[in-house]
């Protein structure tokens, strides 16, 4: 039997079940004492039309158009309805959402679609969304279906505590003609008080197009630049001497080695996870911002 998208159902289950490989289900519409967010739009399973749907930490959904499947998609995750009404050409499964403490991380699904996230068009590998709310128009040339994503925490997953004097902090300080300009490049976006960069993501591109936009020049082999500066936080020492690592209830450490071990949804997200941490505690460390700030100001004056 074809569904109406012309394939068959066994490639629409495939499709669903290549989007949800990984992450564990929840029942929709659970208990919301400990949501972190909600998704507001779709139509649970039984629902007789579009209800908020609570997000905790772990979820994992699979939104798409209502198929005529005998069976619910295959694999983990669970299937939230558009609703009727999009057109044939919107997948079984058009949208992947995994929900971490304080963020979503969404894709498209198996198969094209139509997807703006506000207003724009999502990256390729997906996008992920933090607080406090934001569009995702599924169709917009169709039947439009405006989806609502709302955070209840606005702060970055595993984002450096501030200092304190009961928080304990790396002692982060490098040296040299790659290291040390490419951590105040990384660090730039997360520094306060400063002019913010025209690149203030974390993917490899964004950071060396930050490094252009600090010294004027191409860093030497960045990605294993940022690799290195990534190990040192990993391998980071307290002040008093102790290996972060072994201090109860401080993250990031240890490190998750695989992505499959992790929230994010494809290895570009985890990487720019992992850079972004390291970011935030190579600035709390407080070595890049004396260099920052000079290399700032000179560029205002001349």
């Amino acid at each position: 039997m074809r569904d109406d998208r012309g394939g068959t159902e066994a490639e629409a289950e495939d499709g669903a079940e290549d989007g949800a490989r990984t992450g564990p289900a929840r029942t929709a519409c659970g208990n919301t004492d400990d949501a972190v967010g909600v998704l507001s739009g779709v139509v649970p399973a039984g629902a007789s039309g579009p209800r908020d749907v609570p997000l905790h930490e772990g979820d994992r959904f699979l939104i798409g158009r209502p198929s005529r499947l005998r069976t619910p998609p295959a694999g983990p995750g669970v299937f939230l309805s558009l609703g009727p009404g999009v057109r044939r050409s919107v997948p079984a499964v058009a949208l992947v959402l995994a929900v971490t403490r304080s963020a979503v991380h969404l894709r498209a699904g198996h198969g094209a679609v139509d997807l703006l996230v506000d207003g724009a068009v999502p990256p390729p590998g997906g996008l992920r969304l933090a607080g406090p709310a934001h569009d995702v128009v599924v169709d917009p040339v169709g039947v439009p279906r405006t989806l609502t994503v709302r955070l209840f925490a606005t702060a970055p997953v595993l984002e450096p505590p501030p200092a304190s004097g009961t928080t304990c902090l790396p002692v982060l300080s490098v040296s040299g003609d790659r290291l040390l300009p490419m951590a105040v490049a990384l660090a730039w976006p997360v520094v306060t008080d400063v002019p913010r960069p025209s690149a203030d993501g974390w993917s490899l591109p964004q950071i060396v197009a930050r490094h252009r936009e600090l010294w004027g020049i191409e860093p030497v082999d960045p990605r294993h630049t940022l690799f290195r500066l990534r190990e040192i936080l990993a391998g980071a020492q307290s002040v008093d001497g102790r290996p972060m690592a072994v201090i109860e209830d401080v993250q990031p450490w240890p490190w998750a080695e695989r992505v499959e071990d992790t929230p994010y949804l494809d290895k570009e997200s985890f990487m720019a996870a992992k850079n972004r941490i390291t970011a935030g505690y190579f600035a709390a460390a407080g070595q890049v911002r004396p260099l920052l700030a000079e290399l700032l100001e000179h560029r205002r004056t001349h």
